[in-house]
Formats: C-alpha cells, structure tokens, sequence
C-alpha cells in the first residue's frame, strides 16, 4: 500500500506509521527549508532505497537523520544540454580511440557533475555515443543519471560572432542511421541546423524514433524558421545564441523560437551568453514553463582562469567572468554551470526560487517524459536532490537516494590530467 503523506493527520502520526509500519525509513533529511513541488517546509525528508517516501515536520524524531540545518533542499538539477566539467567529458578523447579511456572519462565526468548538483544528464557528444551508451547500461552509481543523450551537430550551421561561418559537413543517412544505432536507442535529442541540404529527410528519420529536433546553429529568417517547425524541429538550442537575432522587418529565428508555442527553449543563464535583460525579456514574451535552464558547460568549466591548449579549437580562453572564448573572442561554450544560473535569476531578477526550480529540474522532466519518477520533491519520485548554501554552492548531492558528493570529504578539483590524455 502506498500512503499520501500529505494527508495523514500530523507530522508526528506522519513520521510513526513510517518508521514503525510498512515501509521501513532507511534515512531521514533534515533541512528548515525544503522545496517540496508544491511548496516549502521545514522538516524531514523521509528516503526509502532511493525514493522519497515521506515527510515529517518539525517536532518528529525519525531515525538515521542527516541534518542540513537552514541549507536549502532542492530538486537535483536536469541539464540537458552539457558538454563537460571540470576536466572530464572531453570529446577529443574520441580521437584517441581508446574506449576504455573514454568511458572512464566519461564515469568521472557523470560524478564531477554533482559537484554542481546535477543529478539527471543529457551528455551532449556525437563522437563517443557509442561509450556514452555503454556507460549508461552499467546504471553508474556514483554520479548523476544519464537520461538520454544530445547530440548538437555534427550538422550545424555555425553563424553569428563577427560573421564567420564554418564549412558544415553534408549530410548522409548512413551516418544518420549510424548516430541512431550507436545510441543503443538512448538519442533523446539531435540538434541540427533546417536550412542544410537533407535535414528534413534526417529530421524525419530521428522524430520516427522519438528523438526530439532542435534548432541549432542556424542562419534561418523567420519563414525559414516556421517551416522548420511545422517540419518537426521542436527544441530551441541555447536560445539566442548563434541564431538570426530579432530585427524589425524580420524577427529571424529567434524571433519564432520565443513565439512559436509549439517550441520548449533551451537558456544559458550566466548571464553573459545572454544579458540578464534580455532573459527577462524573454521571460516576459513567452511563458518561463517553456524555458529548461542548461549550462552547455564544457570540459573547462571549473578550471582557473588562463588560456589553454585544448584540442578540438585551440587555444581557449577562460576569463574570471567566465567566458570561454577562441582567441578572435568567440564564445565557445560556457563555464558556469546551472546552479549559477539559478542563483542568477533569483537575485539579479527577482524570480522566486520555487519559479526557478522547475526551469533547472521539472520542465526538463516534463518535456522529456519522466517528470514521475523524477524533476521535483515529491513521495514516490526518486530521491534526486541537491543541498545548497545562500551562495548557490552544492553542500551535497543525492542520486536515487545515494548521497554522492558530500563537501564535507570530498573537494571538487579540476582534473589538470585532461591535457596529458588528450591526443597529440
């Protein structure tokens, strides 16, 4: 029998049917603020195995309790779209060919992603997914859950940024089938510019298989843009960035990215992929449930500030304000994760947390279909949550129950090896 907790009578009746009738309370959470789906409070959080099975107010005493004080308890955040962090998540180690190197990379990088309270991961890679799909089987216990894979490219139209563009490979269906067949069926999301030579006909292909199409990295107008959605494309890739801007003959891409209500935005919120204005303006054209907050961090993310020979564009530039730029000043990726983002919204545009939280964890779980077993604090859904401090700092974070990154033991550290492995 399963109870609805919020309906037993009070939280000391709450706390004794669990812990002295069926099921059995393997941890207890104790924060003062908790933010449960449909509010917050102060308590305990009550884990079985590695759901959560209940809640208990102030005044309980349930056993085995972990006591986070006035840290905030938050649903683990659900990036969908993160290339790497701290080190690891490198896709240049594809070149090397060497697949136990890669995986390894690939397991290191699923644990450094809770330094960030990351608990639910789109890895974002083409070149490895066929290791990504391999680690995703062994169901890696000590980081966060790979709950499908993104593929951003390799057919984009790279634009905007001083007005350089790139040469974009031509689409052929073989490597189209091949993408699809190296997933192992876990290609969630493919990201792709409309106005190449055969996207629709790939585009068609990928939707068959219920992969999700973004529009990414593209020169696209407005009428160019609408016919891509009413093509299938459904995901707007870091809205915003390298797409045609709004301009008043034509709102360009962007434009039907934030009017098209049939499109779910994908938003850097660091603040300087796009300006904290600009993301109130958005906000305020388009409904923020249509927003998922993404960091598109990459391998140098949490590293110092410098300038660093990395491979794939060499050399980047990291500067103290977090930019990750090519040396013609082209943004390359961010180094800031979502937590920042999350702390950016609420302090520098008031958006209450509890607003903010479905942006970075829900909406992502709802869009991609398993908002019931995870994306909020909820009884039943799996305990994916983060601790975090006033700053916006992870203080610990929990995987289907399992507590794994504690600050307490554990110092996330930059691993400076990458430079060693990656191929010469």
């Amino acid at each position: 029998m399963e109870a609805d907790l919020d309906y037993l009578p009070d939280p000391w009746h709450r706390h004794s049917w669990i812990c002295y009738g069926n099921p059995v309370i393997m941890k207890a959470l104790h924060s003062s603020r908790i933010y449960f789906e449909d509010g917050v409070r102060a308590g305990f959080l009550l884990i079985e195995n590695d759901k959560i099975a209940g809640y208990c107010g102030e005044g309980s005493n349930p056993d085995n309790i972990e006591d986070y004080g006035d840290l905030r308890i938050i649903p683990g955040i659900f990036d969908t779209h993160n290339h790497g962090t701290y080190g690891y998540g490198n896709s240049d180690l594809a070149k090397t060919g060497d697949t136990d190197l890669i995986k390894d990379d690939l397991r290191h990088y699923l644990h450094a992603l809770t330094y960030e309270g990351v608990t639910n991961i789109f890895p974002t890679e083409t070149d490895t997914l066929k290791q990504v799909a391999e680690v995703a089987e062994e169901g890696y216990p000590d980081g966060a859950f790979i709950q499908g894979i993104h593929s951003e490219g390799p057919y984009l139209n790279r634009v905007g940024e001083g007005g350089r563009p790139e040469p974009h490979p031509d689409i052929r269906m073989e490597d189209v089938y091949r993408y699809w067949d190296d997933s192992k069926g876990r290609l969630k999301l493919f990201a792709m510019s409309p106005e190449i030579p055969g996207s629709y006909e790939a585009a068609q292909f990928l939707i068959s298989k219920g992969v999700t199409i973004a529009f990414a990295h593209s020169n696209a107008k407005s009428a160019e843009a609408r016919e891509a959605v009413d093509h299938g494309w459904r995901v707007s890739t870091h809205t915003a960035n390298v797409m045609q801007g709004i301009h008043h003959r034509d709102i360009g891409g962007l434009g039907v990215m934030l009017m098209d209500d049939r499109i779910q935005n994908e938003v850097i919120c660091d603040g300087l992929h796009v300006c904290m204005d600009f993301i109130d303006m958005m906000f305020r054209i388009k409904d923020p449930s249509r927003f998922m907050m993404i960091s598109d961090s990459v391998a140098l993310a949490g590293i110092a500030p410098g300038r660093y020979e990395i491979g794939w564009v060499t050399p980047l530039n990291v500067s103290k304000e977090g930019f990750v730029r090519d040396d013609d000043g082209r943004l390359l990726g961010s180094s800031k994760s979502v937590l920042f983002g999350i702390g950016n919204l609420v302090n520098q545009l008031h958006l209450p947390l509890e607003q903010v939280l479905r942006l970075s964890s829900l909406n992502a779980a709802q869009y991609y279909g398993c908002a019931d077993t995870t994306g909020s604090i909820a009884i039943g859904k799996y305990a994916d949550l983060a601790v975090i401090s006033d700053d916006y700092q992870a203080q610990a974070t929990y995987v289907h129950g399992r507590k794994v990154f504690d600050r307490k033991t554990e110092t996330p550290v930059f691993n400076m090896h990458m430079f060693d492995e990656l191929p010469k």
